[in-house]
């Protein structure tokens, strides 16, 4: 009986299993005939009896259990069994034995984290009743955790099954030792069902765990020869399980062969139904098996409708009959040749990868090289490597193959230089390694990249950044980067070298120093607010800081200047990147600087003062002179004493001229002229400004022209006066250096917006000349082109500068074309501003509105020979006055109320009450026009002028017809608004 009909097929089968496996003989006392390896090193080879008495186990107990537990040398094995009567054979099969360990007494703790990692684990208690379950649990029974605990097992087992589950806890319990059982238990939905439960004692409290539900309808043996089978083929993932009943013609299926096959789970073989596929497709199957069995070769292809392949494995159940009934697996050959076709894409991709790339096991023996991989170390194509020691003499490191392997299989990273045999390149490399999961061992992938470049700019980045550091370190002052967190702190997150020196801190302070705190306390008290507001500032509007600021040094302070640029952080924090320099030196410079500045415009304003006071007090005799003369010439004098009159009249002119150049010039040069953007009609301007100069070209024998562009009637804004300064200059200047030839002035429109025109000025003449190096020579401050000039022709000098340097202030400049004997034309552009307002300005004529026959005047005026003078001009003019010498007396006369007067003179700089202040009052209380008369320039007074509302201004020294103009025309604006 030592074989006991069990052929070499079925041994084989049972040889090779994954569990233990052994067979017995069906009578006393049971010998053991046959066991696989698994079997003899864990159990028969310490066997003294090698039969079931041996083991202490009585057969007959076990007759209506499918699983036992063998004790052996103290150690727990569980087998399921099958009977002879249950496979037609003479022996015993015990299969799937597997080895318990011994359950210690766990603490609560270690049991409940045991289970909640245990899916086959249901659950701890005590007496019977659950004080621990696992959460897995309820996808098995329905009832969640909570329904389980506390609660009697009894109630969820079936009633018929609880008597003899009950006897064999309390045996069990009784002796400590674990059973099997198979129990119905009821789940949640009110339903049964089977379940095979171990359960472990350690006192009064118990273990509980599920085994594997019981299949179906096939026998333990058809189930060890279908597992077989399937780890024969180890590269099948999808494989259904089929039994061959060859009595009944009945094919059974699990549920993955009922799909490969598109049939039922029971198939019987019919004489008829030849049209059925299913029946077509069993038949041509039990065909090609039976036809097999008689080849002994039990591995066939079968082909069903569709084009699609099945790859078919099967054995005899009962070797020992001729019609044993077959046992087997079918899986879907499409599938796997497609598997076959994926994998060997992925070795091809793996192959051909433009990364090298090795794979290796856990001891070092080389899988796969691919191509990249071989060229980097200069290996043929030809060449496989074996293991990784192999490639040690590649590397310049002798030891750092050894020193790689360890690091990479840890899943890190590493590096080393190799030296390409075919090239001798030597390269830096970088490797990479990853465990790759779900292979049977531990296999390492590993890449492999060139990173010589990158190893050389991480050389150069580190050069860099010693040179930078270096830089920092030697960089007069200091830089620093500061942190301002999101909690309100602020810190230094860097601090360079030379911080110390600017903030007078140690090296060890400045190496500690983290608050900003120790920096601030260095800080003057009279700086800190203004460098923390600024510093605030720059925080809120994320926009640059810089101070200056005192810092303490020693006993003294010293200046600093600070300058960062914030940078705002995804998390909300601010890092400020600046740096911190001694301005000590500077601000020393800055301050006689500075006191040189103000003695400066001291002395300036000095000289200021001094030309107003001249420019005032040359101007109060000229007045009386001017005055005088006027008063003469409307007495018919004679021609002797007209020529007489007309030469004092002249020089008064030249130095009213002389006078308002050189303040002007000062002006000028100060930065303190105004310029004006009132609106102005162009025309008019140039005509009033042309025919005011005919007699003087008249007087020098010359013609004066004026060529207008038609379009240039036109109201703009701008200076009239500067304009009319810088042309009065020209034509005048061009009427003194021409005798008895022709003055033109050329003004025409040169290009046209919808808010502005630009316009050319042009005054030529045909006079002396000027010589090519004297023509940059005429616009300097105080030049003519030779002394003799002042002689002759008279002058400050400052007339061409003066008109330059408006032109400048204007956006525009002077050109010159000349030449000695043939003349000279002066020309420039300025750019307006239109006035495209609808309404014109209103011009009231004195003629079209009605005023007194009689006019009335009120003359405040301190001066007696101005008083004098001008008293003589109005009654040449047919009109009365009274005369009072200060202001306030002007006022108390206007209030009396005793005459009417029409018009107030007013002089500007009087004794108790000067002309500003009555003028303020008079406005307030009367409705009278004034008229402002004064030595100084109107342009020096001009914002006062309005302020103070005047309505007339008239210049000293007075010019007759310009004052006598001025009146009628505020006397007839003021009867026409009354």
């Amino acid at each position: 009986m030592s074989d006991k009909g069990v052929n070499s097929t079925f041994k084989k089968i049972i040889y090779e299993s994954s569990e233990m496996v052994f067979l017995a003989d069906d009578t006393y006392p049971y010998t053991i005939f046959y066991g696989n390896d698994l079997f003899e090193n864990a159990i028969g080879e310490k066997l003294e009896q090698r039969n079931l008495v041996g083991l202490g186990l009585d057969v007959n107990s076990y007759i209506f259990k499918e699983e036992l537990i063998i004790n052996h040398n103290g150690q727990e094995f569980t087998f399921s069994l099958e009977l002879p009567h249950e496979n037609d054979s003479n022996y015993f099969l015990f299969y799937k034995g597997k080895k318990l360990e011994d359950l210690e007494s766990p603490s609560k703790e270690e049991a409940v984290r045991f289970i909640a990692d245990h899916s086959d684990s249901i659950g701890i208690g005590e007496y019977e009743i659950f004080t621990f379950v696992n959460a897995a649990t309820q996808s098995m029974t329905g009832y969640s955790a909570d329904e389980l605990v506390n609660k009697p097992l009894k109630e969820f087992v079936h009633p018929e099954d609880w008597k003899d589950f009950s006897k064999l806890w309390k045996k069990f319990k009784k002796n400590q030792k674990p059973f099997i059982a198979k129990i119905r238990v009821k789940k949640a939905s009110g339903e049964f069902e089977w379940l095979n439960v171990r359960v472990s004692f350690a006192g009064e409290k118990f273990y509980m765990q599920t085994f594997q539900k019981q299949q179906d309808k096939t026998t333990a043996k058809e189930e060890l020869i279908q597992n077989q089978l399937i780890q024969n083929n180890g590269d099948l993932t999808e494989v259904g399980r089929w039994v061959y009943d060859r009595k009944k013609k009945v094919f059974e299926l699990d549920e993955l062969a009922a799909k490969i096959f598109n049939s039922g789970k029971r198939v019987k073989i019919k004489k008829s139904d030849s049209d059925n596929v299913e029946q077509v497709t069993f038949k041509r199957f039990e065909k090609k098996l039976l036809k097999k069995v008689k080849t002994s070769s039990l591995e066939l292809g079968l082909k069903l409708s569709g084009e699609v392949k099945l790859g078919v494995q099967a054995a005899p159940v009962n070797p020992k009959l001729d019609e044993s009934n077959l046992a087997g697996i079918v899986w879907n050959n499409e599938k796997i040749i497609k598997a076959k076709e994926e994998i060997a894409f992925l070795q091809a991709v793996f192959m051909d990868s433009p990364e090298a790339m090795i794979l290796i096991k856990s001891s070092g023996e080389i899988l796969m090289v691919n191509k990249e991989a071989k060229q980097m170390f200069g290996l043929w194509q030809n060449e496989d490597p074996k293991h990784i020691l192999d490639l040690d003499g590649l590397v310049h490191e002798t030891d750092s193959i050894n020193s790689w392997i360890q690091t990479l299989l840890g899943n890190g990273e590493e590096r080393f230089s190799t030296l390409k045999t075919d090239q001798n390149d030597s390269l830096t490399i970088g490797l990479k390694s990853r465990q790759i999961k779900g292979v049977g061992e531990e296999v390492y992938a590993i890449s492999m990249r060139n990173i010589t470049e990158k190893v050389s700019l991480e050389r150069s980045l580190e050069d860099s950044t010693e040179f930078l550091m270096n830089l920092t370190d030697q960089v007069p002052g200091g830089l620093y980067q500061m942190v301002l967190s999101n909690d309100g702190q602020i810190r230094f997150a860097f601090l360079s070298k030379g911080i110390g020196s600017v903030l007078g801190l140690s090296s060890p302070e400045i190496e500690n120093i983290k608050d900003i705190g120790l920096a601030m306390a260095n800080v003057h008290p009279s700086d800190l607010p203004n460098v923390v507001m600024t510093s605030v500032a720059s925080a809120k509007k994320v926009e640059p800081w810089q101070c200056q600021f005192r810092v303490k040094a020693g006993d003294d302070f010293k200046w600093v200047m600070g300058a960062a640029r914030p940078q705002k952080q995804e998390d909300g924090a601010m890092i400020w990147y600046g740096y911190l320099t001694d301005i000590s030196e500077q601000k020393e410079f800055e301050a006689k600087l500075d006191d040189a500045k103000k003695a400066a415009e001291k002395a300036n304003q000095i000289k200021s003062d001094f030309l107003s006071m001249i420019s005032h007090e040359l101007r109060t005799p000229l007045n009386a002179i001017s005055g005088s003369v006027y008063s003469l010439l409307q007495e018919s004098p004679s021609d002797y004493q007209k020529n007489a009159l007309n030469t004092i009249n002249f020089a008064v002119d030249n130095l009213i001229i002389m006078i308002n150049d050189l303040l002007d010039f000062q002006k000028i040069e100060a930065g303190k002229l105004h310029i004006e953007n009132a609106e102005f009609n162009l025309s008019e301007l140039l005509n009033q400004i042309v025919k005011g100069l005919t007699f003087h070209a008249r007087d020098s024998e010359n013609k004066l022209s004026l060529d207008l562009d038609s379009s240039l009637d036109i109201v703009v804004k701008g200076d009239k006066t500067r304009i009319s300064q810088i042309l009065n200059n020209l034509i005048t200047n061009a009427l003194k250096f021409t005798h008895k030839g022709l003055v033109s002035v050329k003004v025409e429109e040169v290009k046209r917006t919808k808010d502005t025109v630009s316009v050319y000025f042009e005054v030529k003449d045909n006079g002396i000349g000027i010589a090519p190096e004297n023509q940059e020579k005429i616009f300097g401050d105080f030049d003519q082109v030779k002394p003799s000039f002042n002689k002759k022709y008279g002058g400050t000098g400052l007339g061409l500068s003066i008109t330059k340097k408006l032109l400048n202030i204007l956006g525009s400049d002077i050109h010159l074309i000349s030449a000695v004997g043939e003349g000279s034309k002066f020309y420039f552009e300025l750019e307006f501003e239109l006035d495209n307002s609808s309404k014109k300005p209103t011009v009231i004529t004195p003629d079209l509105v009605k005023i007194p026959d009689t006019i009335h005047l009120l003359m405040a005026e301190d001066n007696e020979v101005n008083a004098l003078v001008l008293g003589k001009i109005i009654k040449k003019w047919g009109y009365t006055y009274d005369r009072v010498v200060n202001g306030k007396e002007c006022i108390d006369i206007l209030r009396e109320k005793t005459r009417k007067y029409d018009c107030v003179l007013m002089d500007i700089q009087m004794p108790i009450m000067n002309g500003f202040e009555a003028t303020k009052i008079i406005k307030e209380e009367f409705e009278i026009p004034v008229i402002a008369l004064t030595a100084a320039a109107k342009l020096e007074i001009i914002e006062q002028i309005r302020e103070c509302k005047f309505d007339g201004f008239v210049a000293k020294p007075i010019d007759a017809a310009e004052l006598h103009s001025s009146i009628k025309e505020v006397v007839s604006k003021f009867y026409s608004r009354a």
